[in-house]
This record gives structure tokens, C-alpha cells and sequence, in this order.
């Protein structure tokens, strides 16, 4: 039981499940006493599924929520997901099959409409969730095999953010640095400093004062901010993937940013961070984003994502001629092929990297 942040209450345990396993269950509340209840709530929830064996008459619907305990060690986000998944497609479509009723053709026709009505990333995860729930099933012999495993792959052609265009970035940039609104909401930082690091914007909007190193120009990426169905936003002690972790060099001009940022900032936050809320609050990704997709519009970039600067940074890198592992390692990729096939056109090594972006900012 723990504080994690103030108003945040997280209570946790290790639970032995029935395939002999140990896996974490972890609840969070505003006070002490409701996260604790909500764990012993969780916690019988969990023995009545263990206790009570799937068969071949039990519900999806029944099924999703037993599928949903076996993975309560999972990330909160990673939990919303599945729920989400469950709650928007599964359980109002075939939610009143039984396990005996769910076929692979009956699945596969389930998933092809999903594909139809909201698109292949939305059938990718209602696949990915059945398979896990007709494995609970299997696992309790409810069903001989997997039915799910005979469905055709989704294909899905994924054109996501797309890089802007090296010669226009120091235009778009100043007009980052003009916008009155992006000032006021003190969000133009924000936006320079995903542009001068590739870094995902849950990793700087995590970066505390103590993670800079002013005078090396480095900065440690080591949390990561998220918000979470019925947690709100939450600072969290680990980025994304393991690879994320990471120290990297910065451009000069972030520097000249940041010293001046830390001499003229003077809202206190309880946290340490770089980019809190005028209020010295943790700065909600949500509501980032959505200010930079107004603000966008206004300075005439429609089309430019937070993620496009990750996008930027990588074209940028690659053409400077640092290779596919050294562009990994400054993006905090733990497979260069990820960064080859999707971003190109964990050390302090990437001084090759805040130079190249360096001489490219320092042209505004």
C-alpha cells in the first residue's frame, strides 16, 4: 500500500492463480481505505473465476470478464484496451454466444465486420482479445483447440504521422514560437522540444528538472505519463518499453531553452517536472495533443502530429548517415528493424545525433 501520488492510493499483491503462476494485482483509488477495498473486491473476483471452471455453455460476455482477471498484472493502459475492446465490440456483438457457439467461422465473420464498419486496428484488437479469451477457455477444456488461431491475419495499411519535410521544419517551428496560444498555455516548449529530440511526448512531458544534466547537455528518459480509465493521468516510474530507457545527448538550442525556462518558471510543482500545468500539475498527453491540433490549424500545419516530429527527427538522423542501431538507441527503439521499416525514409553515444539536430534547429 502506497501513495504514488498525492490523491493516489495504489494497493497490490501477488496472486497464485490455478496454472500454479504468480502474477501482480494492483488496484488504485483516492484514499487508502477505497484502494484497499477495491483490491480484496478484485481479489474475490478472481478466486470466483478460479474456482468456477469455464464450460462450454458459459457466455463471451462471462468469458471477456474472466479473461479480463488473468491479466490484472498488466499495464493500466494496457488493461483500458482490453476493456475497451470487450465493452465498444465483443460483448454488444457476439457477447451471447456460448463457448460452444464460437467458431472460427463465426468469429471470422464477426472479425471481418469489424473491419468493415471501424477498420483493421480495431478488428487487430478484437482479434488479439478473442484469441486470449478462447485460451482461457481452452485452458479450463471448454474447447479442444483455439478457434481463433484459424482466423486469416488483418492486414492493415498503416500510413500514420508522416515526417515533415526537413527544409519547412524551422518555418513551422517559429511559428510554434509566435503562437499566442501555445505561449499561453505554455505548451510552445513542449512542441520544441519534441521537435529537437524524437522523444514520445509521454517521455518529456514526464522529464523532471533532476533527470538534466545542463552542463553535459543530457537529459535521462526514465518515466513516462499516461492517463488511465479511472486513475486520471498518472506520472509513471518506467517508460513504455524497456528500451525506452535511455540518456541522450540534446541539441544546444534545447539547452539555451531549458536554462532559460528553469530561471523564468517559477510554478512549483511537487513532482520536479520540466513541463507541469500552469498549475504545477502533471500535464495531461490528452489535452496536449489537443491543444497542438488547434493550434495546428492556425499556423497552417493540418497535417502535422505530435508523433511527426518523432518521424522528423528519425528522417533527420538517417540522412545525416548515423546508423539504423545508433537512430534506435536515440529513439528508444530496442529492435533497429522497427526503426528502418516504420521512422527512417541506450547510451549517451548520441552526440552524432544532438549535433545533426543541432545544426538543423540552429538555421531558424
Amino acid at each position: 500500500m502506497s501513495e504514488i501520488t498525492p490523491g493516489t492510493w495504489r494497493a497490490r499483491t501477488r496472486y497464485r492463480f490455478d496454472d500454479g503462476t504468480l502474477r501482480q494485482i494492483e488496484r488504485f483509488a483516492p484514499t487508502k481505505a477505497r484502494a484497499q477495498t477495491s483490491l480484496l473486491f478484485a481479489l474475490t473476483s478472481v478466486r470466483t473465476s478460479s474456482v468456477s471452471a469455464v464450460k462450454r455453455e458459459t457466455s463471451l460476455s462471462e468469458l471477456a470478464d474472466r479473461f479480463l482477471l488473468t491479466k490484472a498484472d498488466r499495464a493500466p493502459r494496457t488493461i483500458d484496451t482490453y476493456r475497451q475492446t470487450i465493452e465498444h465490440h465483443i460483448k454488444p456483438k457476439i457477447g451471447s454466444l456460448s463457448v460452444s457457439e464460437a467458431t472460427t467461422e463465426r468469429l471470422g465473420r464477426f472479425i471481418s465486420e469489424v473491419i468493415e464498419k471501424h477498420g483493421p486496428g480495431a478488428a487487430k484488437s478484437c482479434r488479439a482479445v478473442l484469441s486470449g479469451m478462447m485460451g482461457v477457455a481452452a485452458r479450463s477444456d471448454a474447447v479442444q483447440v483455439n478457434p481463433v488461431r484459424e482466423i486469416d491475419n488483418i492486414a492493415r495499411l498503416r500510413q500514420g504521422a508522416t515526417a515533415i519535410p526537413l527544409p519547412e521544419l524551422p518555418r513551422l517551428l517559429s511559428a510554434v514560437r509566435a503562437d499566442a496560444r501555445l505561449n499561453q498555455l505554455d505548451a510552445a516548449d513542449v512542441i520544441l522540444f519534441l521537435a529537437g529530440t524524437g522523444c514520445r511526448l509521454g517521455e518529456v512531458l514526464a522529464i523532471r528538472w533532476s533527470a538534466l544534466d545542463l552542463n553535459a547537455g543530457t537529459v535521462a528518459i526514465n518515466a513516462n505519463v499516461i492517463r488511465a480509465r479511472g486513475q486520471g493521468v498518472r506520472l509513471q516510474d518506467h517508460t513504455k518499453t524497456k528500451a525506452g530507457v535511455r540518456t541522450i545527448a540534446i541539441p544546444k538550442s534545447l539547452v539555451d531553452l531549458l536554462r532559460d525556462r528553469q530561471a523564468k518558471f517559477k510554478i512549483r510543482n511537487d513532482h520536479d517536472l520540466v513541463f507541469p500545468t500552469m498549475r504545477g500539475n502533471i500535464r495531461d498527453p490528452r489535452n496536449t495533443s489537443r491543444d497542438w491540433r488547434m493550434a495546428r490549424d492556425r499556423i497552417g500545419y493540418p497535417t502535422v502530429t505530435t508523433h511527426s516530429f518523432r518521424k522528423t527527427v528519425a528522417t533527420a538522423l538517417d540522412q545525416s548517415g548515423l546508423s539504423a542501431r545508433e537512430i534506435a538507441e536515440y529513439l528508444g527503439h530496442a529492435n533497429p528493424s522497427l526503426t528502418q521499416d516504420v521512422y527512417m525514409a541506450k547510451n549517451t553515444g548520441g552526440i552524432r545525433a544532438a549535433e545533426t539536430m543541432n545544426s538543423l534547429l540552429s538555421t531558424m
